[in-house]
């Protein structure tokens, strides 16, 4: 069976060494990224996620995320991004850029590990896939579970995984406001710290997603409450 691969972009070649050997004896394959040619490593190969450790180049990474998810060959890869405490405007940048998930350094190798088994988790394939993989129907949304695909009149977006799973939870029971906890319990992995902030984001992205596919805003935010999705 093939190890998931796991592209590593870092400027301390002793951490990368570190992390490189953490994933390896967890069952995972990596790879060194660089800065000029991670569209085409990403896109060459069949990465299961990128890990871009700012560090102090925290800048440098979120140019990065930009690029992976301003392509449209990468867009749909899990990002995650290892910053140091204290890097709040850096951690914003990030954000706006698309990145999937922040992890704080000195990161627990068991949270990292999670999160990226959670991926392989959302990502594994099935023999469903090849018929189009199981479906969902709610109102005029179709949901490609496997393919984290929804499709409307036609048209068709791919979610992340983190916001796949916040539109499922949402669908399961349409116009319940859900809390920021409640939705962090639901799409993120266990064991794993969360800031509030962090769900606005993706959910703001998952908003402009539908919105641009259906026409019609289908979250609706409710202040100091959370988030519900109605048709």
């Amino acid at each position: 069976m093939t190890k998931p691969l796991i592209l590593i972009w870092s400027k301390d070649a002793d951490f990368y060494l570190l992390l490189s050997y953490i994933l390896l004896t967890e069952g995972f394959e990596t790879a060194i990224a660089s800065d000029e040619d991670i569209v085409a490593q990403t896109s060459g190969k069949p990465v299961r996620a990128v890990v871009l450790d700012g560090g102090r180049n925290s800048a440098s990474a979120a140019a990065l995320c930009t690029t992976l998810k301003s392509n449209e060959a990468t867009s749909r890869v899990p990002t995650v991004a290892l910053v140091s405490s204290g890097e709040d405007r850096h951690y914003i940048e990030l954000l706006r850029a698309g990145i999937d998930e922040s992890f704080v350094r000195p990161v627990s190798p068991a949270h990292l590990i999670a999160y990226l088994r959670s991926i392989l988790a959302t990502n594994q394939p099935s023999a469903q896939a090849d018929r189009g993989s199981l479906s969902l129907s709610f109102g005029e949304l179709e949901m490609l579970t496997e393919r984290r695909t929804v499709i409307h009149n036609g048209s068709r977006i791919e979610l992340s995984p983190i916001e796949f799973r916040l539109l499922s939870h949402l669908f399961d029971s349409p116009g319940r406001v859900f809390s920021r906890t409640e939705l962090i319990e639901a799409a993120w992995p266990p064991n794993l710290i969360v800031q509030p902030r962090t769900v606005d984001v993706h959910m703001g992205r998952l908003r402009r997603s539908l919105q641009k596919l259906t026409g019609r805003a289908l979250i609706r935010t409710v202040r100091a409450a959370g988030y519900a999705v109605e048709f």
